[in-house]
């Protein structure tokens, strides 16, 4: 198989620390700020958003808030994952093309990589309320590929729930599982299983894309 030429990560749970982020961000935030909106209500008010068929305007408007400038200030509740900067100085350094396909809306995913500077690294982003296809909808993984003018084989997608990586690989990519705090509730049915590479830190997964290509099998001595 050819080497990688692009690396394509997930978002939450990858570049930023939270892979659960309704429960660990989004609800925490708006329950301080005093919606009283049931759990189910906001994430189907999620979901929609992050599909595009609503704004965050009309997103803040169901959770009862105000909308200005609660987009700002709702994505300073997000932290950026140990070590990503680094990583992506690294991986970039290398030569690699770094891309990001993430089920957010357009409006907070550019307030929150920008305000940490991802940019400078990762210059192609694909947002879910853009591409009106959540992950794991093949759709947007054909979406990401065909813009990014990739073969499937010189792609390695990362990403932390197991689901979202067997679309990539059905898609012909490699994949590596990123350990997150959302890993284990979202594991993969037995019956769909299929071999793939897991890292706990950036530092492994630094190394696990240098020591490509991937041939889908665990190599030795892997922990995940």
């Amino acid at each position: 198989m050819p080497r990688p030429r692009v690396i394509v990560f997930d978002a939450m749970g990858v570049l930023y620390r939270y892979g659960d982020v309704q429960g660990r961000v989004l609800i925490p935030y708006l329950r301080v700020q005093g919606c009283g909106r049931s759990e189910a209500e906001i994430r189907a008010a999620y979901r929609s958003v992050t599909l595009g068929r609503i704004t965050t305007g009309q997103f803040w408007a169901v959770a009862g808030l105000p909308e200005e400038g609660r987009d700002a200030d709702y994505c300073q509740e997000h932290r950026l994952a140990e070590g990503a900067l680094e990583a992506l100085a690294e991986l970039a350094g290398d030569g690699l093309e770094l891309a990001c396909l993430s089920n957010d809306t357009a409006v907070w995913s550019a307030l929150v990589r920008r305000r940490f500077g991802l940019e400078r690294h990762i210059r192609r982003w694909f947002i879910s309320s853009d591409l009106r296809a959540r992950k794991p909808d093949a759709a947007a993984y054909r979406a990401a590929l065909s813009a990014l003018g990739a073969v499937p084989e010189e792609v390695v997608f990362v990403d932390d729930r197991p689901g979202n990586l067997a679309p990539a690989r059905s898609l012909g990519m490699r994949t590596i599982l990123f350990h997150s705090d959302d890993t284990a509730a979202h594991p993969e049915p037995a019956a769909e299983r299929d071999p793939y590479r897991s890292v706990r830190t950036m530092p492994e997964l630094v190394a696990a894309i240098r020591s490509a290509p991937m041939d889908g099998r665990r190599p030795s001595g892997d922990g995940g």
